[in-house]
């Protein structure tokens, strides 16, 4: 499961999912859009926008599923909960996150039963893939790209955006900074 705002989705996804594709013991990645992540207070682009970004983005990758599951909700929804109803449906054995919220994750709801019962898989950003003493079990990856949501947001690296994409969310984040 690799969870996350994806405001809005970008080629550092894209290896992330790419890398997580190549483990041995990984069948497949679903992606899972948030409606709200509930550490945050916002998102720039509403749910139903940024889910159809995640399906144009990634839903045509070989062994990728989108799912709404979070954005049917219509509410913040906690990893605990995302985790417990894919893994009714799928064989759920690991979380995808990014080393930037090593420092966060001791304020997830239930952390510890998450710890607990998956393995973690970690895209470390450049340079430093952060403090791992939190995680019980975990694999570290390296998508060796430096994007995030926040600078293409900012106003700049556009190009980052995924192509089928890229002109929309220009446009979305322009009139969101101006």
């Amino acid at each position: 499961m690799f969870g996350g705002s994806f405001d809005p989705p970008h080629h550092g996804h894209r290896r992330v999912i790419e890398e997580v594709l190549k483990l041995p013991e990984i069948e497949r990645v679903i992606v899972v859009p948030t409606w709200l992540n509930p550490l945050k207070n916002g998102s720039f682009a509403d749910p139903e926008r940024r889910y159809r970004w995640c399906m144009e983005s990634f839903g045509k990758i070989d062994g990728v599923i989108v799912s709404d599951c979070e954005i049917s909700m219509g509410r913040a929804v906690y990893t605990i909960e995302s985790a417990s109803i894919l893994s009714r449906r799928y064989d759920l054995g690991a979380i995808v996150i990014g080393s930037d919220n090593l420092p966060s994750m001791h304020r997830w709801r239930e952390f510890e039963k998450l710890d607990e019962r998956y393995r973690w898989i970690v895209a470390s950003r450049p340079g430093s893939a952060g403090d791992l003493s939190i995680l019980s079990d975990y694999t570290v990856i390296e998508p060796d790209i430096d994007i995030s949501s926040t600078d293409i947001r900012r106003g700049g690296r556009y190009e980052m955006a995924i192509p089928e994409i890229a002109h929309e969310i220009e446009r979305t984040y322009k009139k969101e900074t101006n």
